[in-house]
């Protein structure tokens, strides 16, 4: 159940940081943004998980990308896909934790 919670933390993480390359995507200079999901996910388990809230979230600059004569190099069409993908896996995990959830209510209660 921790690392479900955890996946869905992650999710809302990377969801804010694909909305945020979808509010940028006529700003000048500005490259598209990736959240490091392994990343997170292993910051998010560790022991010390506490601060990680503290700790900037662990985003790189996407390489290779076709870039416009402004210097941007944001995709939308591929930003929306992958804000649905992102929506698709915290739908699944958060239905994940909601049967563990029912589960564990069942065992309980006989």
């Amino acid at each position: 159940m921790d690392l479900l919670g955890s996946a869905l933390d992650a999710s809302e993480k990377n969801h804010r940081v694909v909305s945020q390359n979808i509010a940028n995507v006529n700003t000048p200079g500005y490259k598209t943004k990736r959240l490091e999901f392994e990343r997170l996910l292993a910051q998010l388990q560790s022991p010390d998980a506490k601060g990680a809230s503290d700790e900037p979230l662990p985003v790189k600059d996407l390489e290779g990308l076709a870039e416009r004569m402004d210097g941007n190099n944001v995709n939308l069409e591929q930003e929306v896909a992958e804000l649905k993908e992102n929506a698709l896996a915290f739908q699944a995990f958060s239905h994940l934790l909601a049967s563990r959830v029912s589960t564990m209510r069942r065992a309980i209660s006989g």
